[in-house]
């Protein structure tokens, strides 16, 4: 999966950043590779001297760089074209475009596969009924063609390299040989590398004949026909779901929604809640294709990768998979009309293991001033707190996001102030003046600190809440319920002006 860096207006452009940031081998690569290891050096040298030594190098080898890209088209990457249009590839064994490559069924396949361009009206999700345009994949019988696939999957303006080679459409290159014999010894070497292949099946296909039986007709075993079934793989779609999902769980703006979730200091730098949603895909499953050599399988396939924790090494080849657990039963969501308190058997599962957690902590230190003098204790305190503090706030949005108006009923036994929070949008003229008229959110928070207390306290009373603990719970809700409510609140004053 490439990076996108900046637009590029010309295949010269793209080329040469392709050389700079792909071709390891290339001069272009390695001066760009020791620019940005200067510059992260200079970054974290604290020595005057040492960085402007550091600076001077970083200077040089940058002069080079931009040398090497002024006269790369003219050297190195017209000696890299010349040397792959003298590759040689037994017919067959050609790089092929893919949607489906043969050798994800079996690793010991020819470079088979097929590649999917018409679009389907299917209600399920294949690759043909995918609405957004896949990118292709490029099949090959050796690993040692896997930059020359890269090369020729470089894109612009919709059409890639392989597609102007199959066109028969060689300006692209002009720009980068010396003259038109080369030119032309270029378009035959790469028209021998790729090929337009038909469907068809190989030896090695896990292929399933499935017998077509009338079910109201007697047929002879003799005489029964079947319909052939191959199951291929869709790396084109396995590297739409990898990029969604690794931008979900790594990206830039991602990682900074996540962040709010955290804990301890990285909570204190950041706000608690972000305008944008977390998103989670729980029980990722992960499986890899090629072992060692990744890039036998397929060009995509050697860039989808997976930093694996514990061994401490990448994992090359990675595809995720999607859990297929039966979902779990789910209650029926209703608002606390016949509660005095929304706090009323408010449990769950995650709220009783971070209770335990934090009832444990508060018997080992008994004394609160005694758990602040060490800072690593009050992160751990806060911690659950603000595990619990989520949980609250996850159901008090999930009632507001019910029918307003819920709470204008007779008999309702809910406290006015819980009201105040559970049903916001109430378009009730007296109860938006009243709602607006009192400190609710003291009362919630209140309330909060003496449900947490009686929860702390347990069954047993070995815990004994202190003065000093219900204002703690207190001003751990203060800041999250405002900023939680915050947004709500603006809404409200906005259709009051109409």
């Amino acid at each position: 999966m490439r990076e996108e860096r900046r637009k590029f207006e010309t295949w010269n452009e793209l080329i040469i950043d392709f050389f700079e940031y792909k071709v390891a081998k290339s001069n272009l690569y390695k001066a760009r590779e020791y620019v940005d290891k200067k510059e992260n050096d200079i970054a974290a040298e604290k020595d005057e001297k040492k960085r402007e030594r550091l600076l001077k190098a970083r200077n040089t080898k940058q002069r080079e760089l931009e040398e090497l890209r002024e006269n790369s088209p003219s050297t190195e990457i017209r000696e890299w074209i010349e040397k792959t249009a003298a590759t040689k590839i037994a017919q067959g064994n050609r790089i092929i475009k893919a949607t489906h490559a043969l050798k994800f069924t079996h690793g010991s396949s020819a470079s088979e596969g097929i590649f999917v361009a018409e679009k389907a009206n299917d209600t399920v999700l294949t690759t043909s009924s995918f609405r957004k345009n896949l990118v292709t994949d490029l099949a090959h019988n050796n690993g040692a063609l896997i930059t020359i696939s890269r090369f020729l999957a470089l894109k612009l303006s919709h059409k890639t390299i392989i597609d102007l080679v199959l066109e028969d459409d060689f300006e692209f290159l002009v720009s980068f040989s010396k003259d038109q014999h080369q030119l032309d010894n270029w378009k035959n070497g790469l028209k021998n590398l790729v090929e337009q292949r038909e469907i068809n099946t190989a030896d090695k296909a896990k292929q399933i004949y499935y017998p077509l039986i009338n079910p109201g007709k007697q047929t002879s075993a003799n005489y029964i026909k079947y319909h052939l079934i191959v199951p291929l793989f869709p790396s084109s779609l396995a590297e739409e779901i990898y990029t969604t999902i690794t931008d979900l769980k790594y990206g830039k703006e991602r990682k900074e929604v996540r962040n709010c979730k955290s804990f301890g200091d990285s909570a204190k730098k950041n706000p608690k809640y972000h305008y944008k949603s977390f998103v989670d895909i729980p029980n990722l499953g992960i499986q890899t294709f090629g072992g060692a050599q990744p890039q036998n399988i397929s060009m995509l396939n050697k860039g989808r990768s997976w930093k694996a924790e514990k061994k401490d090494k990448t994992a090359w080849g990675m595809t995720y998979l999607f859990s297929a657990q039966a979902p779990t039963w789910e209650t029926h969501l209703a608002p606390p009309v016949n509660r005095k308190s929304l706090f009323d058997n408010f449990s769950n599962s995650t709220i009783n293991t971070e209770l335990d957690y934090l009832r444990d902590f508060l018997l080992r230190f008994k004394q609160l001033d005694l758990s602040i003098k060490d800072p690593k204790r009050v992160r751990h305190l806060e911690r659950w707190i603000d595990t619990i503090i989520d949980e609250l706030l996850f159901y008090v949005g999930s009632i507001q996001n019910l029918s307003s108006g819920w709470s204008d009923r007779q008999g309702i036994k809910l406290k006015k102030e819980h009201q105040y929070l559970l049903d916001p949008y109430r378009m009730d003229a007296a109860f938006q003046s009243a709602r607006q008229g009192c400190d609710w959110q003291a009362v919630i928070r209140a309330d909060f600190a003496m449900w947490l207390n009686r929860r702390l306290r347990g069954k047993d009373k070995q815990f004994t809440p202190q003065k000093e603990h219900t204002r703690l719970w207190k001003k751990l809700l203060e800041t999250p319920l405002r900023e939680f409510m915050e947004p709500i609140e603006a809404e409200l004053k906005q259709q009051a002006r109409g």
